[in-house]
């Protein structure tokens, strides 16, 4: 099953036309942790859905390297204002990106993985891509299953470090679109 089945650039035709309240969220190429925190005025805080051992979907096992059958940590949370679910996160792991000062990866519990990412051993970022996602694809079932439908709009990007990778992807939830639009 794949995760999406058209992940395009930033700027490509992606099935269809971001909402422009969402284009800001999805271009940004800095921390959407850091981001959040500064528009929830406080009431920011992540829920972790789970974190586990499984196989990558297809579509996330060559960004970083994970052959067919290999297992990966995967990390899914659900980035909050307050109790309502924004932001749909799930993080692919392989397993040797899990050693040195990344395996602290693993026991994140509901510390942002941004922090890390953008913390005191930042990783280098590579380029945003961005999907709507459509009946049937993996990420849109999970964002759904655990926030609002329809969940439509996603990105990833891959973060290295000295040749290890980790893949990032974030759904971005109806309630954040509303949110955004009513900001205008």
């Amino acid at each position: 099953m794949p995760g999406a089945r058209n992940w395009r650039p930033i700027g490509a035709p992606a099935g269809g036309h971001v909402p422009p309240a969402l284009r800001p969220w999805i271009e940004t190429p800095g921390s959407l942790t850091a981001r959040m925190r500064r528009r929830c005025d406080g009431a920011f805080r992540v829920e972790v859905v789970g974190q586990y051992w499984q196989r990558p979907w297809r579509d996330e096992r060559r960004p970083v390297g994970v052959r067919e059958h290999r297992l990966a940590w995967v990390r899914e949370v659900m980035l909050c204002n307050g109790d309502t679910p924004w932001i749909y996160a799930r993080s692919i792991i392989p397993t040797a990106t899990l050693g040195g000062t990344l395996r602290r990866l693993r026991a994140l519990g509901h510390t942002p993985l941004g922090r890390v990412l953008f913390g005191r051993y930042p990783l280098r970022r590579g380029p945003i891509e961005v999907a709507r996602l459509r009946p049937g694809d993996g990420l849109r079932r999970d964002a759904e299953h655990h926030g609002e439908a329809p969940a439509q709009w996603a990105r990833r990007s891959v973060f290295r470090a000295g040749g290890r990778a980790l893949l990032v992807a974030e759904v971005f939830l109806p309630a954040l679109l509303r949110a955004e639009e009513d900001a205008g």
